[in-house]
């Protein structure tokens, strides 16, 4: 088999842009309990969860990067902290303070795979990244054509769900605009249900996320990955309560950064997250037809 129908024949998700042959696709990601669904991906689990962190949605994605810190899974963590204003960066560490600081999504395009390139340089051989789609799939490309010189590389990724990502500069023009916020004043963003909601002196305004076209960061129309099919681990708010986590397992990895983390679990609703899915798959479909 060469290439895997992922999204209801609009675009294929073939295995020769990810990884060298299928069978190193079946290694990650094919367990005994996987399943296959068309706009969800391979996975093995799918919960909604909450953690007693304090941090996006159920706080579940600090979470499991402090699990295998603590389980010796990897030796660094590639995650993006907020620094001046809104403005975000990727930090490589393994220091704990730091890995709770950087908890809460920037949805802002920030580049982490230098950092990858970096750490693999210096010798270090279990990474963990925290990123969103393109940025994980562009993960596993480097991460096959390291393979062959350091057969003992190993990355534990936690996926992000996402949507879109915006240029900081036209997002913070239009929430200036459209509701008078300084971005780089909130204490707190986050899109839920259709909005992107900021968390200002402890008050929250909202702008609907279809009027923040303008400020989606070119691309982004093109991609049709919402859940981040192909992390270990995929994290997002789409299809739990408010105050929790979508968890989807995907790989072995996935499940030993999941398994003894103190969380509180409910159901899930696959018919929300599969529905947002298929929106963004075709509107990638719709772009690239728009496009010739």
């Amino acid at each position: 088999m060469s290439q895997i129908q992922l999204d209801k024949g609009l675009l294929a998700v073939y295995h020769k842009t990810l990884f060298t042959t299928s069978a190193s696709y079946d290694v990650l990601f094919k367990q005994d309990n996987s399943m296959n669904d068309e706009n969800l991906g391979d996975y093995c689990q799918i919960l909604s969860a909450k953690s007693s962190i304090s941090g996006q949605d159920g706080g579940v994605a600090t979470s499991l990067l402090l699990s295998g810190v603590q389980k010796g899974l990897f030796e660094v963590v590639i995650v993006v902290q907020r620094t001046e204003g809104y403005h975000a960066k990727a930090v490589a560490t393994s220091n704990i303070f730091e890995i709770i600081q950087a908890r809460g999504t920037k949805y802002l395009r920030v580049p982490i795979l230098g950092l990858l390139n970096d750490l693999v340089a210096k010798g270090k051989r279990k990474i963990a990244i925290v990123g969103s789609p393109c940025q994980v799939q562009a993960a596993r490309k480097i991460q096959q054509k390291m393979l062959t010189a350091y057969p003992d590389l190993q990355l534990a990724i936690v996926g992000l769900f996402c949507f879109e990502a915006f240029d900081h500069e036209k997002l913070k023009d239009a929430l200036q605009k459209q509701i008078g916020r300084d971005l780089d004043k909130v204490e707190k963003t986050q899109i839920h249900k259709g909005k992107f909601i900021v968390t200002f002196e402890g008050k929250e305004s909202y702008i609907k996320v279809h009027d923040l076209y303008a400020a989606q960061e070119n691309g982004c129309s093109l991609c049709k990955d919402l859940t981040n099919k192909f992390a270990d681990i995929s994290v997002g708010s789409v299809g739990s309560p408010a105050g929790y986590s979508t968890v989807i397992v995907r790989s072995e990895i996935g499940q030993k950064l999941l398994d003894g983390v103190d969380l509180v679990k409910g159901e899930v609703n696959k018919d929300e997250i599969i529905k947002l899915a298929l929106i963004k798959t075709c509107r990638a479909a719709d772009t690239l037809a728009a496009i010739g």
